[in-house]
């Protein structure tokens, strides 16, 4: 991808962002259970409740994203397939 491309939008540039966005909340959500999960160590009234919380927070918050994620890629190659179909039907 050149300057060109980022200037008459002939390319998009958020196929090749959401996988960097991907990564960067999959850590956030890790260090976010994880904090969930050792606070309950800390303070006397959470116990295993906020540890089971935390462990929830991580599985739900990962699929959870991993689908957002994927619905934003989705709809890039939607658009792309249908260019490819658009190409392919004859000119009038």
């Amino acid at each position: 991808m050149n300057f060109q491309d980022m200037t008459t939008f002939d390319k998009f540039l958020t196929p090749s962002l959401i996988k960097i966005v991907y990564w960067i909340g999959i850590v956030a959500i890790v260090l976010a259970s994880l904090g969930t999960i050792f606070t309950a160590f800390s303070f006397m009234g959470g116990g295993i409740k906020q540890v089971f919380g935390g462990v929830v927070m991580l599985v739900v918050g990962i699929i959870f994203w991993r689908v957002a994620c994927e619905g934003i890629m989705l709809s890039f190659r939607v658009y792309d397939r249908l260019t490819e179909i658009r190409d392919r039907l004859p000119r009038n």
